[in-house]
């Protein structure tokens, strides 16, 4: 399942990563590429920056959920996927917004 909380941009992601000392470079292929998952249905064109971004939940075969969700990021090179668990990137916003 996907999900949005339009709170979570990619621009906090990107600070998010930044703030945990994590480039840019592909773990797999060590290009540059790697573009954060981001929600635009319209193509506003709003850039990882501003537009949400998106969230995978894990839902099982009952309905239940797993208990955190993941954010992304793709390779546009070789198509590796890194996720990023939920929990931590809302602490960081959370303490952004203590310290900010």
């Amino acid at each position: 399942m996907i999900s949005f909380d339009y709170r979570v941009t990619g621009g906090v992601i990107k600070r998010f990563l930044e703030a945990k000392g994590i480039g840019d470079n592909c773990p797999m292929c060590r290009s540059g590429q790697m573009s954060i998952s981001v929600f635009e249905p319209h193509g506003d064109l709003l850039g990882e920056g501003q537009a949400p971004a998106v969230r995978v939940l894990h839902e099982l075969e009952d309905g239940s959920r797993r208990g955190y969700g993941e954010f992304l990021r793709v390779c546009l090179n070789c198509g590796y996927i890194h996720y990023i668990r939920d929990i931590e990137v809302l602490a960081f916003m959370e303490d952004e917004g203590d310290n900010g």
